[in-house]
C-alpha cells in the first residue's frame, strides 16, 4: 500500500539524467523514526509521489549504488555515477556525515485508495524534484508493479543495464531472484532471462 506509514528513506538532491537520482538518505537529526540500513540497502525499491495534471503519480526506482561522505575527510570530492562515470556527480559538501545514493526510475503508477493501477515500466514524461521524498515500497506494491495480464513484467531490464553499468548483473540478477519467489509459475521464463544477462556479462567482459 502507498501511504503515509511507508518508511521515508530519504530526498532527492540532485539528478544525473531524467530517470538517475541522488538521494540523501535522512538521519536522526532528520527525521525521528529515521530509516535503518536494510530500508537503503543495495536493490531496495523505492518510490517518490508527485501530482501530475491534479493527480497522484508515483515513480517507482531501484537503489544501485551508496556513496559515504564524511567531510571531515577532505574536500577533494567523492563521486556517486554509473562506474565507468564517475565523474558526472561530484555532491555539494555539508558539515554532517551523510548516506547518499544512487536510484535508477523502472516506471510509473497512478494511486487509488492506496493501490498502485494503471502501471507502466515506460520512462515518465514528468521529472522529480529537488527535495522529493523516497520512500520504501511495499512488498505487496513490488509485486503488483511486476504483474502484467497474470504473468510478471521486465520492460525497464535494458535501462538498468544503461545506467548501473558495473552494478547492472547484481542489481538485476536480485530482482530476478525475488520475482521467482513472487511468481513462482513464471519462474521457468525468469531463469531464461537470468541466464541470458549472465551471458551478456561474459559477452561484454570479453569484448573489453
Amino acid at each position: 500500500m502507498v501511504n503515509k506509514s511507508n518508511v521515508e528513506v530519504g530526498q532527492v538532491i540532485r539528478s544525473n539524467s531524467h530517470i538517475d537520482y541522488v538521494c540523501e538518505v535522512y538521519t536522526d537529526v532528520d527525521r525521528k523514526n529515521s530509516p535503518g540500513p536494510k530500508d537503503y540497502e543495495f536493490g531496495q525499491f523505492v518510490y517518490a509521489t508527485k501530482r501530475v495534471a491534479g493527480e497522484a503519480r508515483v515513480f517507482v526506482g531501484v537503489i544501485y549504488d551508496t556513496i559515504l561522505v564524511d567531510p571531515e575527510q577532505g574536500r577533494s570530492g567523492p563521486s556517486l555515477a554509473q562506474p565507468d562515470k564517475q565523474e558526472v556527480f561530484n555532491p555539494s559538501y555539508v558539515e554532517e556525515k551523510q548516506v547518499l545514493t544512487g536510484i535508477v526510475l523502472l516506471g510509473h503508477a497512478g494511486v487509488e485508495d492506496g493501490n498502485l493501477v494503471d502501471i507502466s515500466h515506460t520512462i515518465p514524461k514528468q521529472s522529480l524534484e529537488i527535495d522529493d521524498v523516497f520512500k520504501k515500497l511495499s512488498k505487496k506494491d513490488f509485486k503488483g508493479f511486476h504483474r502484467f495480464s497474470g504473468g510478471v513484467q521486465l520492460q525497464y531490464y535494458q535501462r538498468v543495464l544503461d545506467v548501473a553499468g558495473g552494478f547492472a548483473e547484481d542489481i538485476l540478477s536480485q530482482i530476478l531472484d525475488r520475482l521467482k519467489r513472487s511468481f513462482g509459475d513464471e519462474r521457468e521464463a525468469l531463469d531464461v532471462i537470468q541466464r541470458n544477462l549472465e551471458w551478456e556479462t561474459k559477452m561484454r567482459g570479453v569484448e573489453r
